[in-house]
């Protein structure tokens, strides 16, 4: 009896073990779960303006977050679903929504999401806050994995070193200020 109690205690396991191991894994997951509403901007609400941050003048949410874009992600697809989608949150908007004075509102537009939510775009980059950024001005997010950047205001994405900051442990060389530098070709 005990024998048999220990068999099927590790075949819950093993099933446990492998529900954990599928559940968000895929990054091209048709069907992922919406990321929480809190980063869904409301009708007639201002989703993108610009802030300030030791990259410069960027794109941020109303809260002040930085926007990024994935180098991966085009005008009319976000490949960031998932898991991914979690530690980048999505900017996510309903129609109505608006950009700040100042900003080139031709700039901006959505796409629709596998999940059905609308993400604003920038230019050709689907925007996205980082989780590891924790206040208005952080830029933890540049240059993560050499895929992501911070978006410009230009809705370009901008690819030089922090100022004040230093850059994320994921990317492969340091940079320094003395090679930063701006591209314009994204």
């Amino acid at each position: 009896m005990r024998f048999r109690s220990l068999v099927a205690l590790a075949a819950l396991g093993a099933v446990a073990l492998a529900a954990c191991g599928s559940a968000g894994s895929s990054a091209s997951n048709a069907k992922a779960s919406p990321v929480a509403p809190v980063n869904t901007i409301t009708t007639g609400t201002v989703a993108v303006r610009s802030g300030d941050t030791p990259l410069g003048p960027v794109l941020v949410s109303p809260s002040g977050l930085t926007m990024y874009g994935l180098m991966n992600d085009t005008k009319t697809h976000s490949s960031c679903t998932g898991a991914c989608a979690m530690t980048w949150p999505p900017v996510l908007v309903n129609k109505g929504w608006t950009a700040a004075p100042g900003l080139d509102r031709s700039e901006f537009s959505t796409l629709v999401r596998p999940d059905g939510t609308r993400q604003l775009v920038a230019g050709n980059w689907p925007l996205y806050t980082y989780s590891g950024d924790a206040k208005a001005g952080d830029v933890n997010g540049e240059g993560s994995g050499g895929v992501w950047f911070a978006a410009g205001t230009d809705a370009k994405l901008v690819k030089r070193a922090p100022s004040t900051q230093s850059t994320p442990s994921t990317q492969s060389t340091p940079t320094t200020a003395a090679s930063s530098s701006y591209s314009s070709g994204y």
